[in-house]
Parts: C-alpha cells; structure tokens; sequence
C-alpha cells in the first residue's frame, strides 16, 4: 500500500466518521478535517512512520492535501515508508 492509499485509508475510516466524501489525492483537507482532525493526522503519522512530529516545524500547507501530506512524510521519515508495511493499530 502506498503512502497515499494509507492517509487515505486514514482519514476515510478515522476522520470522516458517517460522512461520505470522494477524496482524492488533491482534496482540500482543510475543508473536511478541522484542527482537532489535524492533531489526529499527526499524531498518526507519528505512530505508523515512527518518527516525531516537530508541531513548530509543520505548515499548513503541508496537510492541504494527500498528495502533499505523503510528500511531506517522504521527506521527513526514515526511509519515507511506513515501519512494518503499514500503520500501527
């Protein structure tokens, strides 16, 4: 699975509850997610690349979307791949 089908996965399961949206990987996050959503995002990302999350060092931006956000982890974790083949429950 790649980086985008699992915040994909992510976010289908965790953050949207009931709601049904077709996400693809340029959706706006920041119109389905709010910021408590966000915190969730990051933290696990945290969990399933095993890497901290400097919450300074985070923008926006980097969480517009799927296509950024694995962008983002690519350039921040070890390996850029999730540890295991995928997330941790």
């Amino acid at each position: 699975m790649t980086i985008e089908e699992l915040i994909k996965q992510h976010i289908e399961t965790e953050l949207l509850w009931e709601r049904k949206i077709d996400l693809d990987l340029d959706t706006n996050l920041a119109q389905i997610v709010d910021s408590a959503g966000i915190l969730s995002l990051a933290i696990w990302i945290e969990g399933a690349f095993e890497f901290p999350i400097e919450i300074d060092k985070l923008a926006a931006d980097d969480f517009s979307s799927i296509r950024r956000l694995a962008t983002w982890i690519r350039s921040h974790a070890p390996g850029g791949e999730p540890v295991g083949g995928g997330p941790r429950p």
